[in-house]
């Protein structure tokens, strides 16, 4: 077993050019780093050292031996800086998987808070799916995520909190822009536009067409939501969201949100999950705590 401190003794010794000047260097005594070093290269059953002129060099095992011995000091430096900036909340990496129509609450209420006081935290911030959110958090790779929709039993740690209703997102020119609400009947008769059956939303609508008898047949499909209300903004059909999640195209004038009138749409849900197995550094905490104030703050406001 290779043992640190000969290490370090041989390491310095290759640096200073000598034992002597190396135990200067170390405030020891020589003897110390030439028995020390010695022993080693008994253990070894390889020479460590050599002489050259006046100067004590490293052979060639013994520069393989110091190589290691300051690349492995390096990567413990490292980890310890890295492990007091987690103790202290002042860096390391936080992975959340969000919901496309989540976003916009996510950096307005949440991160513009945690980057004031975590700004060294790397936060890596991935929109997706409901079903790529669930097995991201499943399999450790995401600490924490922010999703819309059914999401059956899953074996996450979650809270929940009423988001809805969905709507049927239009341009003000369609002809259901007026109506204060729309039946899953009335939608039949003009073009929609989909997500991804991996959204939660959509998950939501197909649920809504079948209890009514209904099948969803959409005009177009998509995998973001801003390309869904880019298609109503122009007039080509109807998206589904909830009106916060459109509400700065809603307050410029360019959509209109009609609440759809079913059970499923008034009681639509967001989640906050993490895996109940994972422990959290103190700022993945931090955030946390901060995205469930978010949320039941938004919650509020919306039931007002």
């Amino acid at each position: 077993m290779l043992h640190e401190r000969p290490m370090s003794y041989l390491y310095e010794v290759g640096i200073q050019g000598g034992i002597r000047r190396a135990a200067d260097m170390l405030g020891i005594n020589p003897s110390v780093i030439s028995r020390q070093i010695a022993q080693l290269e008994r253990a070894l059953e390889l020479p460590l050292l050599e002489r050259q002129g006046r100067n004590v060099v490293l052979t060639e095992a013994g520069r393989l031996l110091a190589e290691d011995y300051f690349e492995s000091r390096q990567r413990r430096e490292k980890l310890e800086s890295h492990l007091k900036d987690l103790r202290h909340m002042r860096g390391g990496t936080i992975s959340v998987r969000i919901g496309g129509g989540l976003v916009t609450t996510f950096i307005e209420s949440v991160m513009s808070t945690f980057a004031q006081s975590w700004p060294n935290v790397f936060v890596d911030i991935i929109v997706g799916s409901m079903q790529e959110m669930l097995n991201d958090i499943a399999s450790g790779e995401a600490d924490m995520a922010v999703a819309f929709g059914p999401i059956g039993n899953p074996e996450l740690k979650r809270h929940s909190f009423q988001w809805g209703p969905i709507c049927a997102v239009v341009s003000p020119q369609h002809p259901i822009a007026a109506l204060p609400a729309v039946t899953i009947d009335e939608l039949t008769q003009y073009r929609l536009i989909a997500l991804t059956d991996s959204f939660g939303l959509q998950r939501h609508m197909n649920a809504m067409f079948k209890t009514a008898g209904r099948q969803f047949h959409p005009a177009y499909r998509c995998n973001l939501f801003s390309t869904a209300m880019s298609l109503s903004q122009a007039g080509l059909g109807i998206s589904f969201m909830t009106a916060y999640a459109a509400r700065e195209a809603i307050a410029h004038g360019i959509l209109t949100a009609v609440p759809i009138d079913h059970p499923i749409a008034s009681s639509a849900q967001c989640h906050l999950l993490r895996n109940s197995d994972r422990r959290f550094s103190p700022a993945a905490h931090h955030m946390w705590r901060l995205l469930h104030n978010a949320f039941r703050d938004a919650q509020r406001a919306l039931a007002a």
